[in-house]
């Protein structure tokens, strides 16, 4: 069954394996290009989430700019009423004038922001009252009701005070419109309940105008020969109304909490 020659045969010629693997190795190898990863992704464009933050920080910088603008305009007026209160002290020498403007000052501030049909008829013990019943929540200031008697002294009597109760009554007048000015909402709303002009009131109003516009016709005479001797008390009362004064004229707004 073995041939001899047979096995001679096979044994003196490769294998096809054989040749494939030698046909294999000599051959060139393919012309493939190198491989070649992707580059990293880069910032741009930018996804959904960043342009939504930077939305929301710009929202936030315009609503700050705006609450900013808001709260130095509404203290505006109370800045120039301090600052008028400070060159007043400094230069009127006179006790009972130096309160007299302190007190005029003060409502020249409350109308800045208070409406001002409701303090045209707010005088004597009722405008006391208001001053106490808006700063009653501060608690920065003393009673004006408390002082009303030393008010009227100052205000009204021909007799000179001392300078420490004009000191006193000027910081008190202070201390009001650093601690009260300017009003909350709530304060206003108080306001409005407890001090609103009534009907009454404003007739009497209208009928003292009418007769301010007579006794203006009567005595414009007086008033022309009295004009010298009060002109230099005038001239020293424009004295203390700086470019400030202008701040502290109101405003109406269209609509008054």
């Amino acid at each position: 069954m073995n041939n001899p020659t047979l096995l001679a045969a096979s044994g003196a010629q490769p294998t096809a394996s054989a040749h494939a693997a030698a046909a294999t190795s000599s051959s060139p190898p393919l012309p493939l290009a190198g491989l070649h990863l992707p580059e990293a992704p880069g910032i741009w464009p930018l996804a959904w989430g960043w342009w939504a933050l930077f939305a929301i920080i710009i929202l936030v910088i315009i609503i700050a700019f705006f609450t900013w603008r808001k709260y130095k305009k509404n203290r505006r007026a109370k800045r120039a009423a301090l600052r008028l209160l400070t060159n007043m002290c400094q230069r009127e020498a006179n006790p009972n004038k130096k309160v007299a403007l302190a007190n005029d000052l003060l409502r020249q501030a409350c109308l800045a922001y208070y409406p001002r049909g409701m303090l045209a008829s707010l005088h004597g013990n009722a405008w006391y009252k208001f001053l106490d019943q808006q700063a009653a929540e501060t608690s920065t200031s003393s009673s004006f009701s408390a002082n009303q008697t030393e008010w009227q002294q100052a205000l009204y009597q021909k007799q000179p005070i001392s300078d420490a109760l004009a000191t006193g009554l000027i910081q008190q007048v202070e201390q009001w419109v650093e601690g009260t000015l300017p009003p909350s909402k709530k304060q206003l709303k108080a306001a409005n309940l407890v001090f609103k002009p009534t009907a009454e009131t404003e007739t009497m109003d209208s009928t003292v105008s009418k007769a301010r516009v007579v006794k203006t016709t009567t005595v414009a005479k007086t008033e022309k020969l009295s004009a010298n001797q009060d002109a230099n008390a005038d001239q020293q009362d424009a004295d203390f109304e700086p470019l400030e004064s202008a701040t502290l004229k109101r405003k109406e707004p269209k609509d008054d909490v």
